[in-house]
């Protein structure tokens, strides 16, 4: 077996062994820090329907940044993963948003997390809309399972909380025809 094609994979278990690893590393330094976390590491770690994902999408608070680069390093190091590992991308979408709804996931005694509400979450799968092997569409679909979504019109109303539906186009009003169809709805 080639232990190569695991490398930067991480799974639940995996992703709250980091964690618990830079809260240790934060309060070696006396460093706190919120980390607001989204995407596939929400999915894996919240609704555990996927095994892993490849990277964190999140948001650091403000904080000593060498410090806080040390310490993620050494995590990347001590768990063996890829170097895009820690993704703040998400930064780009976020200033797409109406409104940003936050809750706690979990809090150690140095490190907080916090994740978007699952509405949120919808909104922002939706507006990615990318296609396979992105998971935005597996994740939309339990989102709307779990929020008990079974119109068009509740989840353009929960999209339209979040995001302009002008920022709609034809590839995320697809996403949500095919979305209904597999849900067992006509969204057309």
């Amino acid at each position: 077996m080639d232990k190569s094609s695991n490398i930067g994979l991480i799974d639940r278990d995996k992703l709250l062994k980091i964690f618990d690893f830079l809260n240790q590393r934060l309060k070696e330094n006396c460093l706190q820090l919120e980390i607001t976390v989204y995407g596939g590491s929400i999915m894996t770690m919240v609704y555990d329907n996927r095994p892993a994902t490849k990277d964190i999408d999140c948001v650091f608070s403000e904080t000593n940044s060498k410090l806080l680069n040390n310490i993620l390093d050494l995590t990347k190091f001590t768990f063996n993963l890829s170097d895009n590992w820690i993704n703040e991308e998400i930064k780009e979408p976020l200033k797409s948003l109406l409104k940003e709804e936050k809750e706690t996931y979990k809090v150690y005694s140095n490190l907080k997390i916090l994740k978007p509400k699952a509405e949120q979450l919808l909104a922002m799968k939706v507006l990615a809309a990318r296609p396979e092997p992105a998971k935005d569409f597996i994740d939309a679909y339990i989102l709307c399972k779990d929020l008990n979504i079974t119109t068009k019109t509740e989840l353009l109303n929960i999209i339209s909380d979040y995001i302009p539906l002008t920022l709609l186009g034809e590839r995320q009003i697809n996403f949500i025809k095919y979305l209904g169809k597999d849900l067992g709805y006509d969204w057309e």
